[in-house]
């Protein structure tokens, strides 16, 4: 499974679960949009990996964080800062980890400090997210590990984080993501940037006309 097949079902699952938070459904619809974040994080780690410029990968992820925090103003989502945010601060992360110029322990209290203001801000996911990108990204090619920290971590944030216990779910997650063969597949990058606040502007105007229908 390529990476772009990857992010095809974290772009659905995604749409399902806004679908569902939104416009209403049947709860399955959320469940399933428990996959969307972490094949995203996935991706993130993926995309460190194999840039060239990590600086621009990260410049562009800004941008579009800025460009797409519209829709949120409108009130499509109840975090104030959109994934976008969660995303570049997840790569950001790990480029300070792999700073060798930086003392090892400085390191780590940066980003703790990071997912510490994750939190407090606002961010999608918030520390959560961050550290999934970081655990994606030092667990690299080892399964067992990956499956394992994984658990781990949504165990100990549904005891004293503010996700959800549906969050439980998105271990199932990890069932595409070990199918992944390492190769990128199609390109289209922009389109799953665009995706982001398009669906969202989609999901809105749809609930104003079945709004006006009941």
């Amino acid at each position: 499974m390529t990476l772009f097949t990857l992010k095809i079902i974290a772009i659905i699952t995604m749409f399902l679960d806004h679908y569902y938070r939104i416009i209403g459904g049947p709860e399955w619809l959320s469940i399933l949009g428990r996959l969307a974040f972490p094949i995203f994080a996935f991706s993130i780690s993926e995309g460190y990996s194999h840039t060239k410029n990590v600086n621009k990968y990260l410049m562009r992820l800004l941008n579009f964080a800025i460009i797409i925090q519209l829709p949120n103003f409108l009130g499509f989502q109840e975090y104030p800062l959109n994934i976008f945010f969660t995303l570049a601060l997840g790569l950001f992360c790990l480029e300070i980890l792999d700073n060798n110029k930086i003392n090892i322990v400085v390191r780590y209290i940066v980003v703790l400090y990071l997912c510490f203001l994750a939190e407090k801000t606002g961010l999608d996911y918030g520390a959560y997210g961050v550290i999934l990108i970081i655990l994606f990204n030092k667990l690299r090619n080892n399964k067992l590990y990956i499956f394992i920290a994984f658990l781990a971590l949504n165990l100990v944030i549904l005891k004293i984080g503010n996700l959800s216990e549906m969050q439980i779910y998105s271990i199932f997650s990890l069932i595409p993501i070990f199918l992944y063969n390492g190769k990128k597949g199609y390109g289209m990058k922009y389109f799953f940037y665009l995706f982001y606040p398009l669906h969202f502007i989609f999901l809105y105007f749809l609930n104003e006309l079945l709004g006006r229908m009941r």
